[in-house]
């Protein structure tokens, strides 16, 4: 085979033996060959076509949910016929699109994917190559064309993925209508119409019940789908798919074959005529050590419920059983598998995703990480009261945005390329993870290591290490915040205590195989849906996706993975720029107390509701007169102080002028004037020390003196006398400074 590219543009043309062929031909044929490849392993993980198909028929529903014939140029056209003969009836359809409604268990999905088998089987060239894609992913923020050239990326398609779905060389299969909420059924329904083109070939599926419902409801409808439903396992073809999925010789089925010949209105006959029950019934009784005919055991099973229930119980011990050849035992793998489906069953999806798995104790433990990180070095470097306070302020901050943002799940956003499946999103996501623990530890080690050097005369070698433990222990926290660093948490706690396995993406894979699990995109589900309800105990409505919401996605694609740890990290940084603030400018205040000398009059101040009275000194001073007075912290400390505190000022008198002297202890003493009529609101501004002292219980003098030539009197008061303890001492005896 020869090629001559004859154009050499945006689109590359090449023509080969004759044929013109374009990168969207090369595109679909790559498209093809992937897709084929994956369902043709899907259908042999199912056993769907081992020994054959199971039998089911379909006809024109007769439910008011699709336009008249004439409409959609059907008139005279077979409506019935069997499932292999979709194929061909879809192409015969001039419109070639179709709705295939069915109850709970009547093989909707088996049939969208046999479907999709079969048309990939006899694909040629030029007609669009069919894509399975779950509906329960979609929602309404992403356009339904969109979401589907995505799945088209997700599918094998990624290099040309929107020129394959313009060309119309994809043909959307559309699995479960049903498992969306039920809110969005007739969004999804005028969504679909509008998005596939007229002419390109569509199926759906989706339950009889809910369409109805969702058509009588809205009026919208598939305007050129012919609809058709499938019908229930006729007894005689079930007996005969059973004889022919057994072992010749194979006794342990001749009671069932016979009751359900017999006896057509048994419990038996009716739950058998579901293609999943036939399906389950065949794998939980395919050991050669099994009964089969204890089903028709009336006593123990009087109801089509009560078989139904046994089936599904028994169906995970026969998938996991010694014939299965699966690396866990059917009594873990149903423990496993039960954690999974309560998790999706909390979350109110069909879908399950690594980012899902999540146990109360992982929030504790984000908490506990922030908490232990930011407290730890505050307390070494300023004490155990300042490093409780951080811990319980940062931890608490860790703690409640964990939650916040696990409840909304708003912290995961799968790219629009995840072509590796669940694991290449979680390895994109630990990358994300590590890189902001990065971020968040330089920017922890920066900030506090410039502090320090800003405030006191660090060498450089002792600063450098305890920034650089202080940014790993952020580092550390924010690893445990990230989307990522939850998962993994959530999962070694989880395997901790038994309830999923360490291997977990061994378990996955394995579940995959069997058929337990089925994968979409970056997520999996369960292949049947009662048997997610059955492990879950129940069924709550499906209300939500576990994708992220793609409006938001669109604007905060890069914000919305790390939003938990910036959240975490700008409580912590706030609290730290206050907690630094209060060190070294504001430190615990000392009250000094009267003892000698020249006694003022003292006042106070109580307030009413909870705050801290106030006490003010004031001396009288006559013309040219002096007053001294001499006092002590009230209680003395080895704690150097730093400042003085309070307000101060001088009333009366007009022009009078009061020099103040203060003393602390034997060291030097500072001196203000302060003319009447003024004030100071902090007395640290005009009496500076000119470094932190140690009074170690000795006194504090106070000197007055007139300094004018008025004749009246004046007053001097001092509101809150007092000394502010030395908040960096701590800091500076960690470093060893003096």
């Amino acid at each position: 085979m020869q090629a001559e590219n004859v154009v050499q543009s945006q689109t590359n043309i090449q023509i080969v033996d004759g044929d013109v062929v374009t990168d969207t031909d090369r595109a679909a044929r790559r498209l093809h060959v992937r897709v084929k490849t994956r369902l043709d392993g899907e259908v042999g993980r199912l056993r769907l076509e081992r020994p054959g198909r199971i039998p089911v028929r379909w006809s024109r529903s007769g439910r008011p949910v699709q336009p008249p014939a004439r409409a959609l140029g059907i008139e005279g056209h077979p409506l019935d016929g069997d499932v292999r003969a979709v194929p061909e009836f879809l192409r015969s359809l001039p419109r070639r699109q179709l709705m295939v409604l069915g109850a709970p268990g009547s093989g909707k999905s088996v049939l969208a994917l046999l479907l999709a088998k079969d048309l990939l089987a006899a694909w040629q060239p030029d007609e669009p190559v069919p894509v399975l894609m779950a509906l329960s992913s979609w929602r309404p923020t992403v356009g339904l064309r969109d979401w589907m050239i995505q799945h088209v990326r997700e599918s094998g398609g990624a290099d040309l993925a929107q020129a394959l779905f313009d060309e119309h060389r994809v043909m959307p299969v559309l699995d479960g209508l049903d498992e969306l909420p039920a809110p969005l059924h007739s969004l999804a329904v005028e969504a679909i119409d509008t998005a596939v083109a007229d002419g390109l070939p569509l199926l759906v599926t989706c339950r009889a019940h809910e369409y109805e419902q969702a058509v009588r409801n809205s009026g919208q409808y598939l305007t050129r789908a012919a609809v058709v439903e499938l019908e229930k396992v006729g007894t005689a073809d079930a007996v005969g798919y059973l004889q022919e999925s057994t072992l010749a010789g194979d006794t342990r089925w001749d009671p069932v074959h016979e009751a359900l010949r017999n006896r057509p209105d048994t419990a038996l006959a009716t739950v058998l005529s579901s293609p999943l029950m036939l399906y389950l019934v065949l794998t939980a009784y395919r050991g050669r050590s099994t009964d089969p005919a204890e089903l028709l055991d009336g006593a123990r099973f009087p109801t089509p419920e009560a078989i139904e229930s046994h089936l599904l119980t028994r169906y995970l011990p026969a998938a996991f059983g010694p014939l299965s050849d699966a690396r866990f035992d059917a009594e873990q793998a149903e423990l496993y598998l039960t954690t999974i489906a309560r998790q999706m069953n909390r979350d109110e999806t069909h879908e399950f995703a690594w980012w899902q798995i999540h146990s109360p104790v992982t929030a504790a433990a984000v908490g506990l990480a922030f908490a232990c990180s930011y407290g730890w070095f505050l307390s070494l470097l300023i004490g155990p009261v300042l490093g409780l306070a951080s811990g319980l302020v940062t931890g608490g901050a860790g703690f409640f945005v964990h939650m916040a943002v696990r409840e909304k799940r708003i912290q995961v956003h799968v790219t629009e390329d995840v072509l590796h499946g669940p694991r290449g999103v979680l390895r994109r996501y630990a990358v994300l993870a590590w890189l902001s623990a990065l971020l968040v530890g330089t920017l922890m080690g920066a900030a506090v290591g410039g502090w320090l050097s800003m405030v006191l005369d660090v060498p450089s070698r002792p600063l450098l290490s305890f920034s650089l433990f202080v940014g790993g222990a952020a580092g550390l926290a924010a690893l445990f915040g990230s989307t990522w660093g939850s998962y993994l948490v959530s999962r070694i706690w989880l395997s901790l205590t038994g309830r999923l396995p360490w291997r977990f993406w061994t378990f996955v894979d394995t579940a995959h195989a069997l058929g337990v699990l089925r994968q979409t995109g970056a997520v999996h589900q369960f292949r049947h849906l009662r048997v997610q309800e059955q492990l879950s105990g129940g069924r709550k409505p499906v209300r939500r996706s576990v994708y992220s919401r793609a409006s938001a996605a669109r604007r905060w694609k890069l914000l919305l993975p790390v939003l938990p740890v910036a959240a975490q990290t700008l409580v912590a940084l706030a609290w730290l720029v206050l907690a630094g603030a209060l060190s070294a400018g504001n430190g615990i205040g000392e009250n000094l107390r009267y003892r000698s000398g020249d006694e003022p009059v003292r006042e106070y101040e109580f307030c009413e509701t909870a705050c801290t009275s106030t006490e003010t000194w004031t001396w009288r001073l006559p013309p040219g007169g002096a007053r001294r007075t001499v006092t002590t912290p009230d209680r003395p400390s080895g704690t150097a102080v730093a400042q003085w505190g309070g307000s101060v000022a001088a009333h009366g008198c007009p022009g009078a002028a009061v020099e103040v002297t203060l003393r602390p202890g034997d060291h030097p003493s500072v001196s203000f004037v302060l003319r009447a009529g003024a004030g100071v609101d902090a007395l640290r501004d005009v009496a500076r020390l000119p470094e932190p002292v140690h009074l170690e219980g000795a006194p504090v003098t106070i000197t007055l003196r007139r300094t004018d030539a008025e004749s009246c009197e004046t007053r001097f008061s001092w509101t809150g006398p007092g000394l502010v303890k030395d908040g960096m001492e701590p800091v500076r005896k960690y470093f060893g400074l003096d």
